[in-house]
Formats: C-alpha cells, sequence, structure tokens
C-alpha cells in the first residue's frame, strides 16, 4: 500500500542531473585537484564496512558482510582491467551482494519507512541501462562519472534490494577505473542528498573531489551540506 506522503523520487532526479553544470567554476577547481591524485589503495571501502555496516546489521551475520567483500573484489578487478560497465555485470555484482538472484525491479520501490518512493514506468528498465552504460562510455572526469552512477543508483533504485551497497560500489569502480583512490565514504554516504535539488548534486560531486583531493583542494568554497 502507498504511503500518501511518499515524494517521488525518480523525476526530480532526472531534471537535476541535466542541470548540473560541470564546468561550474568551484566545482572545476575542485576537480582539478582530484585529478592530480595518484591513485592508491586507501581501504575506505573495507572500513565503511567494518565501523558502519556490519554493526548496523549485525542481525543479518556475517555472511552479508562476506558476500560484500566478495563483490567489492571483482568490482576492483574489472575496473582495474578497464572493463566496461554494463548492467548485466551490475546485475553479477548485485547477485554476490544479495546471495540470491536479482534483476531489474518489477514495480514500485519505497525507502525511508515509505517517505521516499521510487516510481516504475513503461521503458525504465531499458532508460536506466541506456543511461548508465551510455554514460559510462563516455569521457569524463572519473568525478563526474561515479557522481552520476552514484546518484541514479540512489535513485532510479533499479534493484529490489541493496542499492545503497550497489552505490558504494559501482562509486568505487568508477574512481578506480579512472585512476584515483577512493576517499573515505561516510562523508559521502551520509552528505545529504535531495533529489531534484541540482545544487546539493553539485555539494556532493565538490566533497566527492574534495576529499579525493585532501590538502590539495582548493581552500575557498568549502562545502557545506
Amino acid at each position: 500500500m502507498k504511503a500518501p506522503s511518499a515524494t517521488e523520487q525518480l523525476g526530480p532526479h532526472r531534471d537535476a542531473m541535466q542541470a548540473l553544470d560541470w564546468a561550474l567554476p568551484a566545482l572545476r577547481a575542485d576537480l582539478d585537484a582530484a585529478g592530480r591524485q595518484p591513485f592508491r589503495e586507501t581501504g575506505a571501502q573495507e572500513d565503511f564496512l567494518h565501523r558502519h555496516d556490519a554493526p548496523a546489521h549485525e542481525p543479518q551475520g556475517p555472511e552479508r558482510t562476506e558476500r560484500f567483500e566478495r563483490a567489492l573484489t571483482r568490482v576492483r578487478q574489472w575496473a582495474d582491467a578497464g572493463e566496461a560497465l554494463t548492467f548485466s555485470r551490475m546485475v553479477e555484482v548485485q547477485e554476490t551482494v544479495l546471495g540470491v538472484r536479482t534483476a531489474f525491479r518489477t514495480g514500485e520501490a519505497f525507502a525511508h519507512g515509505g517517505a521516499h518512493r521510487y516510481a516504475q514506468a513503461p521503458g525504465l528498465e531499458a532508460a536506466f541501462v541506456g543511461k548508465v552504460e551510455g554514460e559510462a562510455r563516455e569521457e569524463r572526469h572519473p568525478v563526474a562519472h561515479a557522481t552520476r552512477l552514484y546518484l541514479d543508483l540512489c535513485f532510479f533504485h533499479p534493484f529490489p534490494d541493496g542499492n545503497a551497497r550497489a552505490a558504494r560500489l559501482w562509486l568505487e569502480y568508477m574512481l578506480r577505473r579512472g585512476g584515483l583512490p577512493t576517499p573515505p565514504l561516510a562523508p559521502i554516504v551520509l552528505f545529504p542528498k535531495r533529489p531534484g535539488d541540482t545544487e546539493s548534486y553539485v555539494r556532493f560531486a565538490r566533497l566527492l573531489a574534495r576529499s579525493i583531493a585532501g590538502p590539495d583542494a582548493p581552500c575557498r568554497n568549502e562545502v557545506q551540506p
């Protein structure tokens, strides 16, 4: 049963993504600073997994954590080999994460106690697949790739379960494929991401870029939630 107060997420998200201007001077400066960082293993995924995710889902046991670790290994292998992002690979990883067969969701989805609604419409799966596969082939900054895919996974909500875990995994894939390190994830995951708010998307992209750049980030225009 639909929650009457639910807000539809997907339409506003698509509009906001189209309006996001990657040439904004402050954003461009942050992207440039991030792009100068060499790749290194940071352990950011493992840190978030064991400090935040596993304790929050302790009743599900260690198997949940172990499945995520196996999925992470696979995603890293593909990124290191320069393998293309495809939806079939996303499904393969999601099945590892969940421990069951899965596919693109077939109905509406809800989260946050029904407060967030993710609409279903004819052609939604094809639209998602075309968007993420097509955009992954574009020549863009790795932070732009990571931002777009992360937010698409949050607001298309393509899978029946585990979309937040998928977003973390594929964010690393995009950064790693582009030769950038994965920064600490807690600030990224907890940053308020409001569908339809292009300014919050810009702040999210800047936070990701500045987290990668570290001390090399421009000192002006600090990012605020």
